[in-house]
């Protein structure tokens, strides 16, 4: 029997802003297999198609062990018995790594004879001080792992509001479903000006008195190392594909503004009537991606083994983390109020400030992770 890889990528992408939030008891609106999700799929590669109706959850570790895996044990592109789709996408995909904020990810591979199980966990250990350590049980000595661990935080300089009233979400096949959300709502108006001041917007495009606008939204600007941004726009074909759409639309309105400089009104904080409402989310996925498992390497180095475990652990959790704000003085103005509602499918990704690449991103077709309203 050919001696197996066990390509193990742990992921924690954990949202939160303060101590109070950390002590909020918060049930997970799914914690469990993905193959138990009925509208969801995780997927390799940003550059992977995204079925209709369905969300797509990406994360940049799985990539990273791929590409260490390439570079510490293969030193080439892998190659599988029965070339499958996954494996192409994932050697074609570029190396993660230089987009994650330093000190936010840990990456090794290496053999089992030569004491990778024990390296990681030793590492690990000195990197995350509370990650619980992982555990290879029943890997062969002659065996190699390819571990990859991810832990990031975008903090919020100042808690958002949490929303009173269900937020409906309607999605591609024009299903309702009310959720749970945060942000700045309709009956905050003229007010928290501070808090106004946070969310960024990058683009909107449409006449705010009608639905149908798109815009994306950096939730906070001045956050480091990381960024979380928001945006609703219509379906791509990938995430990709998404998030060349967005690019490609704030270059615009840049080199529109740099012409004009009045010709928008959004371009930077929201308006003093404005509302932003983003759902909160709060789920675990366990993964596997079994178009890999099982399959015997091609590679001359890597004669005789073949991939036993292939699996991502993605845990992901954005809310409003925080107590309510003091009231701060009015202001008396009458702008046309643009909504700001992820209340149809929508964009979110987090990226390192300054990259060109993210490290997590997730489309959302339905309602499946979101959280549902309770009263």
């Amino acid at each position: 029997m050919p001696a197996s890889l066990h390509l193990l990528v742990v992921i924690v992408i954990f949202f939160a802003t303060s101590s109070y939030a950390m002590e909020q008891t918060i049930m997970k609106t799914f914690d469990g297999a993905s193959t138990d999700l009925k509208a969801t799929k995780v997927v390799p590669t940003l550059e992977t198609q995204i079925k209709d109706g369905s969300n797509a959850v990406w994360c940049s570790s799985f990539l990273a062990a791929w590409k260490s895996l390439e570079k510490d044990i293969a030193g080439q592109d892998i190659s599988l018995e029965g070339s499958p789709q996954i494996s192409t996408l994932l050697n074609k995909a570029d190396d993660p790594r230089p987009y994650v904020p330093a000190g936010s990810m840990y990456v090794a591979a290496g053999w089992r004879h030569k004491g990778v199980t024990d390296r990681i966990i030793k590492e690990l250990k000195a990197a995350f001080p509370f990650k619980e350590p992982p555990k290879f049980p029943d890997i062969r000595s002659d065996s190699f792992v390819a571990y990859a661990y991810l832990e990031a935080n975008v903090k919020f300089t100042i808690p958002y509001f949490q929303n009173r009233k269900p937020l409906e979400f309607t999605d591609s096949n024009g299903r309702k479903t009310k959720v749970a959300s945060f942000g700045i709502r309709p009956e905050d108006d003229y007010a928290y000006n501070q808090l106004r001041s946070q969310p960024h917007i990058l683009f909107c495009k449409g006449d705010p008195a009608n639905s149908e606008i798109e815009f994306a939204v950096d939730l906070c600007a001045d956050s480091s190392p990381s960024q979380i941004i928001i945006a609703r726009i219509k379906r791509e074909p990938s995430l990709r594909a998404a998030l060349q759409r967005i690019e490609k639309e704030v270059q615009s309105l840049e080199v529109r503004r740099k012409k004009d400089p009045g010709f928008s009104k959004h371009m930077g904080n929201i308006g003093p009537n404005d509302v932003l409402l983003v759902p909160d989310f709060f789920w675990q996925i366990s993964h596997h991606f079994a178009e890999l498992e099982g399959r015997t390497f091609l590679n001359p180095t890597l004669k005789g083994q073949r991939i036993d475990i292939a699996r991502q652990d993605i845990s992901f959790r954005l809310d409003r983390s925080g107590a309510e704000l003091k009231s701060e003085s009015k202001m008396y103005c009458m702008p046309i109020p643009t909504h700001f509602l992820l209340d149809r499918p929508f964009l979110i990704f987090m990226r390192k400030k300054g990259a060109a690449e993210p490290y997590f991103a997730m489309w959302i077709d339905n309602g499946e992770l979101l959280t549902p309203w309770k009263k």
